[in-house]
């Protein structure tokens, strides 16, 4: 076996680790029910050779009554051996689908910006549905064949040597074939998994888009791109199910030049009669016996091919490493933080700079206003404090900690950001303002809620914050939605709050109503505010005015306010961003 294939199946193997209880009863049952199965035959050579040497009928209706017997209790076991398979191997896989959703979950924002959510499912529950099926499969099937095999064999050495070498060989000829090309339609299964991850982004991304495309007419196109995915699906399928079924052909033909060769000679033996006719029926039994597992085996060199494709997919994202690494400091300063930026420069593609050499410190408990046009750096600014991003070069300091050295636990617990569109999930109300967080009272939710303006829409609600919304939020307006959003970042009584846009889904009645509500929660913690209204900015200590990624502008509000040179107040007097250019 290859250096790879071992560590592949070494990896994969640790999973089954703390199934290996139910593993070893598995194993049990499938040695009983292989020696039920090698022990049926015998009982009916039994019964032949008796029926024709004229045995009593009492005997006759023992051994049919003991077959009956066996044949049920087999029975019964299959359906176990089947079910505890299929528990062994979704227990298994299904820590290693945690394993991937973790991992995902925990990689930067560069590998998710070009990964789908539809894509990302099928890496995460397809390609592990296909390890599922080999294992569930693997352990019944592979394991029982090769038990069953050498259960047979080794009893026709008994029974007759020449038949039984002709079954070896084509045991092992079968065998050999199938090892040697196992690997024939891997890179194929690969292919074909690919292309359905691809298929299921396309639907995902379009379904997320639904608005657009219905109010576009866009559904021609979309319809269209389907087809065009679908027809590759179907291509590479196509030639990767050509492949895998290689090997299954191949026994098919070799086990009807051995059923041939058997029954020749069995039909010889017994016309010289060196066996009795409850022997001839037992080789021929067997020869059809020794077939199933055969066959079993080339299923399971299909399944093999799927479960590798999907075993190297999930080996090569778990590979994937976040080039955002934890740091190990926990401690912060109590109450609210400074922030600092030093030098910093940022950019998502090399060649296109989205924040050049932007220095500026805030102190504990201040608020900073951020303004500028679309593109400007405001809202990459936000995501780099939080560490979404890596910097190219500079530091940010919060509580005059650098951000790279904490982890990204602790930085999280005490900077909290609302932002621009809201994830709403299926569960209660309580479960969407506090994100499953048990610990947080109904008491201080009512509170929090009854401060920003929301209280009064739960009052309304049937089942208070037990109602039960629906993933995406459909039941809440954007207002409210936005609402929420503040909400959940209050309940965790944040030392540093960057609000983007917090205005940007709200009425002015509701905006005015809003923003006396966070001018009362934000006092005790440093508030930075990305905004286009300047209402919103009213309250600010400091106001930072961007502009192709630098700093055109920064300094107290005031002070900027009553300077008419300032693009602050130009832009007071217009109103108009273009003013920032």
């Amino acid at each position: 076996m290859p250096k790879q294939e071992k560590k592949s199946m070494s990896w994969l193997l640790q999973y089954l680790k703390p199934v290996k209880g139910r593993l070893a009863l598995l194993l049990v049952m499938l040695l009983t029910s292989t020696g039920l199965q090698l022990l049926n035959p015998q009982i009916v050579k039994r019964f032949i050779d008796t029926a024709a040497g004229g045995g009593i009928l009492t005997s006759l209706i023992q051994l049919a009554a003991f077959f009956l017997v066996v044949a049920v209790f087999n029975q019964l076991i299959t359906v176990a051996v089947s079910y505890l398979g299929n528990d062994v191997s979704w227990r298994a896989t299904n820590q290693l689908r945690g394993d991937l959703l973790k991992h995902c979950l925990r990689l930067d924002m560069r590998f998710h910006n070009v990964k789908t959510p539809g894509e990302m499912i099928e890496r995460v529950d397809g390609d592990v549905t296909s390890i599922s099926n080999f294992f569930a499969m693997f352990i019944v099937q592979v394991i029982g064949s090769f038990v069953l095999l050498a259960g047979i064999l080794g009893f026709m050495f008994t029974v007759n040597i020449p038949i039984a070498v002709v079954m070896t060989v084509f045991t092992l000829l079968s065998i050999l074939f199938m090892v040697f090309i196992r690997n024939l339609g891997v890179q194929s299964s690969k292919n074909e998994r690919e292309a359905s991850a691809s298929l299921f982004g396309m639907i995902e991304e379009r379904i997320a888009g639904i608005e657009d495309v219905q109010a576009n007419g866009h559904v021609p196109y979309v319809m269209n791109r389907f087809y065009k995915l679908m027809r590759i699906v179907f291509l590479k399928g196509r030639r990767a199910w050509i492949l895998r079924v290689i090997p299954w052909n191949t026994t098919v033909i070799l086990f009807a030049i051995a059923v041939t060769a058997v029954l020749l000679l069995g039909v010889h033996y017994f016309m010289q009669g060196a066996i009795s006719l409850g022997t001839l029926f037992l080789i021929y039994q067997y020869t059809q016996m020794l077939n199933d597992p055969i066959e079993m085996l080339g299923d399971q060199v299909q399944e093999f091919q799927k479960a590798k494709s999907g075993m190297l997919r999930s080996r090569e994202l778990l590979a994937l490493s976040s080039e955002i690494k934890d740091g190990d400091q926990e401690w912060l300063p109590d109450g609210a933080l400074g922030l600092e930026f030093e030098q910093v420069n940022f950019s998502y593609n090399e060649d296109k700079p989205v924040l050049r050499d932007i220095n500026f410190k805030i102190k504990p408990g201040q608020r900073l206003g951020i303004i500028g046009r679309t593109g400007s750096g405001k809202s990459s600014l936000s995501r780099v404090l939080l560490r979404l991003y890596n910097l190219d070069s500079g530091v940010i300091r919060v509580g005059g900690k650098d951000i790279s050295e904490l982890s990204l636990q602790a930085l999280y617990r005490r900077v909290g950001m609302v932002t621009q569109d809201v994830q709403l999930f299926d569960g209660t109300l309580r479960d969407n303002l506090t994100l499953f967080n048990q610990e947080v009272s109904d008491d201080m939710i009512l509170e929090t809620t009854d401060r920003l303006g929301l209280r009064q829409w739960i009052d309304t609600q049937p089942k208070g914050l037990d109602t039960h919304l629906t993933a995406g939020g459909s039941s809440l307006s954007a207002g409210e939605a936005q609402l929420f959003a503040l909400t959940r970042v209050f309940l965790t009584e944040p030392s540093m709050v960057i609000l983007d846009e917090p205005s940007s889904r709200l009425d002015a009645a509701t905006e005015h109503l809003l923003q006396s509500a966070v001018d009362q929660l934000m006092k005790q913690c440093t508030g930075i505010i990305i905004a286009h209204r300047l209402a919103t900015l009213e309250q600010v200590d400091q106001i930072m005015v961007l502009g192709d990624g630098r700093i055109l502008e920064f300094g107290a509000r005031e002070e900027l306010a009553n300077n008419p040179n300032s693009h602050y107040a130009r832009l007071r007097i217009t109103g108009r961003e273009e003013e920032l250019a």
